[in-house]
């Protein structure tokens, strides 16, 4: 008796386990892996032979090929969180709806149950089941602990007195029913070196039908008045109304991180994209959570890959140097946020093009007036309290004040003795100090710019002198 089942690869750990348990002859493919047109022949070819199809239907274009190729006599079961997926569906609409209720509540054992629900159903086999058990939507977890925590009182009382200063972790529900927490487990441990951690699953968009809460819900309900920074694992922090969202992070008034999981690329494969996102992580990872205000867009995790069976298996796993960066930029923020206004250090980075039009390239921000915005800002930390002597009051003065410094990074058109004598030097760095950063950047990185710039401070090249050297010093530019 063999099954067939195309769905996320997410699910395909669970599926694969249950079938083994369960002794069931199971052809597993992800919908992710058919970039290798192979793969999708076999996937094809693999249909012919099943008794039973599972599917989980999704955007990726395999679908406009696989569809085609079921057999109407093969009993087909589709589901997913989208009903309109379950068209495909050959089998009554109760075994549809019940099927789909065990993967929605998650967890092995309602894998297990399904399968065995599935064929007993579907095949007429011979199978004891359980019904579908739903799983807690939200709660705290932690990998010391055998089970996960309904409330804050349940999980203090194992966990201990929650001490300030303290980080509040959202991540997703189904990493949590799927045991796919490598990654959260990580950051746990790591943050666990200085502060108390609450982490909490939920799902992200909440579901008042099911009972499940959003994450800016769940922030407000477990987290008020308990943490100084929350590290947000989902994509948007509450995406059905961004302007509850903004109240809501108000309320809490702490810095809300997001670093990014790297989906579908192993860790070498990220490092060797030049692009490292692609267009659709970069919109929905990086620019949607901005509007909210959220910080610190830093990779964090990469998918680890392995084929069981053929399937192609992908768990979400850390890369612990750029776990302990994301560590260290919360512990920063928390630093400041504890320092009095006006010893804190702020500084404002402005985009110049020394290669194209580099003067009239200050400041340049894509639909941005980012000169005005910066003048905004600093007359508004004049008011907070921070140690701002005479900020500009416009943008237009401020960029006055720029050039009339030659306060700019050029290489071309202006000596670094006018940028000098005019005051737009901010600081010297020597070649001693400077070795100092360089020597923490990777192999390829510290080639590439000897390549690019010579070897540090700077060199000639191609006639063109050593760019930015005062007396030996890289000189940067500023206010």
């Amino acid at each position: 008796m063999k099954i067939v089942t195309i769905t996320w690869s997410s699910e395909l750990p669970l599926l694969l386990q249950g079938a083994s348990e369960l002794g069931l002859d199971l052809v597993a493919w992800s919908s992710s892996q058919f970039s290798n047109p192979q793969d999708l022949e076999r996937c094809i070819e693999s249909l012919k032979a099943a008794q039973l199809i599972l599917l989980h239907p999704s955007s990726e274009a395999c679908w406009d090929e696989i569809i085609p190729n079921l057999d109407p006599k093969t009993p087909v079961i589709s589901f997913g969180r989208d009903p309109s997926h379950w068209a495909l569906s050959t089998v009554n609409l109760e075994i549809t709806t019940t099927v789909n209720k065990y993967i929605l509540f998650g967890g092995q054992e309602n894998y297990n149950n399904m399968l065995k629900y599935a064929c007993s159903k579907a095949l007429n086999l011979d199978y004891d089941y359980d019904p579908p058990r739903e799983l807690l939507w939200q709660g705290l977890y932690h990998p010391r602990s055998d089970k996960a925590f309904s409330t804050l009182e349940e999980y203090v009382e194992w966990y201990g007195p929650v001490h300030h200063p303290a980080v509040g972790i959202i991540f997703s529900r189904t990493y949590w029913a799927g045991g796919d927490l490598a990654f959260v487990d990580a950051l746990i441990m790591e943050l666990e070196r200085q502060y108390s951690v609450l982490p909490v699953f939920c799902v992200g968009m909440g579901d008042k039908d099911l009972g499940a809460w959003s994450s800016g819900e769940v922030a407000e309900k477990f987290f008020a008045g308990r943490i100084d920074a929350i590290i947000n694992l989902q994509p948007i922090f509450r995406p059905r109304n961004l302007d509850e969202s903004v109240k809501t992070l108000k309320r809490l008034d702490v810095p809300v991180f997001h670093p990014l999981m790297v989906y579908h690329k192993t860790e070498e494969e990220w490092l060797e994209d030049i692009h490292g996102l692609s267009s659709s992580e970069v919109g929905w990872s990086v620019a949607m959570p901005e509007f909210e205000g959220v910080i610190e867009p830093i990779i964090m995790g990469v998918t680890d890959k392995s084929i069981s069976d053929g399937a192609l298996i992908e768990r979400h796993v850390p890369v612990p140097e750029r776990v302990s960066k994301v560590c260290t930029r919360v512990s920063r923020w928390i630093a400041l946020k504890n320092k009095p206004v006006s010893q804190r250090k702020v500084a404002f980075i402005l985009h110049n093009n020394p290669c194209a039009s580099v003067e009239a390239s200050v400041g340049g921000g894509a639909h941005l007036d980012t000169l005005e915005s910066v003048a905004c800002i600093m007359n508004r930390m004049v008011e907070a309290g921070y140690a701002l002597k005479n900020p500009p009051k416009s943008g237009k003065e401020l960029i006055e004040l720029i050039m009339g410094r030659k306060a700019i990074s050029e290489f071309r058109w202006t000596p670094i003795e006018e940028i000098v004598q005019k005051g737009g030097a901010l600081a010297y760095i020597g070649k001693e100090e400077y070795l100092r950063y360089f020597e923490t950047l990777s192999p390829g990185v510290r080639d590439c710019i000897s390549a690019a710039w010579g070897r540090p401070p700077g060199e000639e090249k191609d006639g063109i002198p050593a760019a930015m050297l005062y007396q030996g010093k890289i000189v940067v530019t500023g206010l």
